[in-house]
């Protein structure tokens, strides 16, 4: 039997909105505090992830996640440019920033060490980590500089470009990603389903969840970054009436996309299914994730 609307309803729930909110906040007090090391590198944070996007599931204990950018620096592609065109943009910046996204990793890191000690842990690739205590939920901070993809370049006043983050992993690996295009797509895609997208995307994500906890599927194979850019894919027109309707009609559809391959990460840019990227859902996990969700609809008890 199909799972039932009550069901789906209970799913829809958003979870640990004030923690999450209070935990942000009390972490920002302190990455931007006016004595940081790195205060002068003109940084600022905001939140991404289920928490900066309104996705979060109640009753699943999520990290919160930070990125903290410096725009004392700025990472570019000028790939795209006419050789007239880059020599512009090579007079006006001649040679590399002194200060490197890896100083500022060291300055950061070296801050938070001063201020939460053994709650610090940064065995991670991505980012450090601030472990749970009291009521302040665990916690990735991001550590990123802006990333500009220049289209065209004459001056600093006549240029268009794509700005998103750029972070380095632990070995060396620079990743770009654009979590404001993300979420401002996001809300963009909620109110024209008249707010009907975020909840679904609750939906799976318990679902995924649901199929973790039994087994069904691996942690990782679906993270909640693909879940939300799979459903912004899904046209407004398949949302709506009821949550049942909202979930058969947007299986419907991604079970029959004119190309899967066409599908884009809500960002408007990576594409959103593709293996060996690491900005985009590896194939089979996408598949994976589809048949077992639909096979959870199908044999509800």
């Amino acid at each position: 039997m199909a799972i039932p609307e009550s069901q789906l309803e209970t799913w829809t729930h958003i979870g640990a909105a004030a923690q999450s909110a209070a935990t942000y906040q009390s972490i920002k007090a302190v990455i931007e505090h006016k004595d940081a090391p790195y205060s002068n590198r003109r940084v600022d944070s905001f939140l991404q992830g289920s928490y900066g996007n309104d996705t979060n599931v109640y009753g699943a204990d999520s990290d919160v996640d930070i990125v903290l950018r410096t725009r004392g620096l700025f990472h570019y592609n000028i790939d795209a440019l006419s050789g007239p065109e880059k020599t512009a943009f090579k007079s006006v910046y001649p040679t590399p920033a002194e200060y490197t996204l890896k100083s500022f990793r060291t300055d950061v890191i070296a801050w938070l060490d001063k201020q939460y000690g053994g709650d610090l842990d940064t065995s991670g690739k991505k980012a450090p980590r601030l472990k749970a205590n009291g009521n302040r939920r665990s916690s990735d901070i991001l550590l990123v500089a802006p990333h500009k993809k220049y289209s065209h370049y004459y001056s600093e006043q006549d240029n268009e470009c794509v700005e998103g983050v750029l972070f380095i992993t632990t070995n060396g690996t620079e990743i770009v990603n654009y979590p404001k295009h993300h979420s401002e797509n996001m809300t963009r895609k909620h109110q024209a389903t008249g707010e009907w997208l975020k909840p679904t995307v609750r939906i799976f994500k318990n679902m995924r969840n649901r199929l973790i906890r039994d087994g069904k599927i691996k942690s990782g194979v679906a993270p909640s970054y693909f879940i939300e850019g799979m459903l912004y894919n899904v046209p407004v027109s398949e949302f709506g009436v009821s949550y049942v309707n909202t979930v058969n009609k947007c299986w419907g559809w991604l079970n029959s996309p004119p190309d899967a391959g066409d599908l884009m990460c809500a960002n408007g840019i990576h594409p959103l299914i593709r293996d060996n990227s690491h900005t985009s859902w590896p194939i089979q996990g996408y598949l994976d994730f589809l048949a077992e969700t639909q096979k959870l609809w199908l044999y509800w008890k």
